[in-house]
């Protein structure tokens, strides 16, 4: 089922910073919601740990089927949803729009016409191989057209939050 935004995450998204706008996490969730993306291209996208979010936000009428038929939300009585217990550390949130918000923003602060074409690159990728294709070549322009301490946190933070099955790919960058 394709996912949408509905007029309430719109209001809600241009209410961006005020009261009773929704939280960045729900934020990422609306605009990644394009009508375009299956709920699972999202939780592929976003992780597992999203999932409660997306029904949230569908149960509350915020994203919609963009197909035909209703989507349906089963709601968990309580008792069934049990909290992790504080224990269980919680795991790194990983994901490809993670990676993705991470380098727009790092690139945007370079303020140089090649990493404006990469940012947009970036930015109109939809295809999630492509996108990893795309993230490592701005990753890697960042690496080497900055300073080597700055390429370096660089580097750090976005293996922390890229997949972990991206991360084969990132070695190739040291050369």
């Amino acid at each position: 089922m394709r996912l949408s935004k509905t007029d309430k995450a719109r209001d809600a998204l241009g209410a961006a910073g005020k009261s009773g706008a929704v939280d960045l996490r729900d934020r990422q969730i609306l605009i990644l919601a394009d009508g375009k993306r299956t709920r699972a291209e999202l939780i592929a996208m976003l992780g597992a740990e999203r999932v409660p979010s997306i029904d949230r936000l569908v149960r509350e009428g915020f994203l919609a089927s963009a197909d035909s038929a209703p989507v349906i939300v089963p709601i968990a009585p309580a008792s069934v949803v049990a909290p992790m217990p504080a224990s269980v550390p919680t795991a790194k949130r990983r994901s490809l729009a993670a990676a993705k918000m991470y380098l727009i923003d790092m690139l945007q602060l370079q303020r140089t016409p090649t990493s404006a074409e990469l940012r947009l690159a970036i930015q109109s990728t939809s295809d999630p191989v492509l996108l990893l294709d795309r993230l490592l070549e701005a990753l890697d322009y960042l690496v080497t057209s900055t300073t080597p301490s700055y390429g370096e946190r660089v580097s750090a933070r976005f293996a922390e939050v890229v997949p972990e099955d991206a991360l084969s790919r990132l070695p190739t960058l040291a050369a």
